[in-house]
């Protein structure tokens, strides 16, 4: 039972830290056009990795409301444009709604999205290197 949980114990250890809160306590990052964020996240180590994540595998945009919504692969930067980060947490964009009324909203993406070990991670997507 001893070697057991040793090996449980050793094997946790092993694993990279997830972030508890959002990403934006150990990542510095910016927006690229047309849906891309890019980051420059802390890793376990303490040193530094830069990706960029494709937001279109993490964010939509409601149909009715026109307003970002956390969705996984929700594709919403196909009918949103004027994109912008919004201080350290947030997203802003324009979008049509059902109506193809313009809609302005901003979205907390730091409510949903990880750093983990240095990528970020946003419904099971995983950044790549950049």
């Amino acid at each position: 039972m001893k070697l057991m949980l040793a090996t449980l114990t050793l094997g946790l250890a092993a694993l990279p830290e997830l972030a508890s809160a959002g990403f934006a306590a150990s990542c510095s990052w910016s927006w690229q056009e047309p849906k891309y964020v890019v980051a420059t996240c802390r890793k376990n180590d303490g040193s530094n990795f830069r990706t960029r994540q494709d937001m279109n595998l993490c964010v939509g945009a409601n149909n009715f409301s026109g307003k970002l919504q956390s969705q996984n692969v929700g594709n919403a930067f196909l009918q949103c444009w004027s994109t912008s980060k919004s201080g350290n947490t947030d997203l802003k964009s324009t979008c049509w709604d059902w109506y193809e009324a313009d809609v302005t909203s901003t979205l907390n993406i730091d409510a949903y999205m990880q750093n983990l070990d240095g990528y970020l991670w946003c419904h099971g997507h995983r950044s790549a290197p950049y």
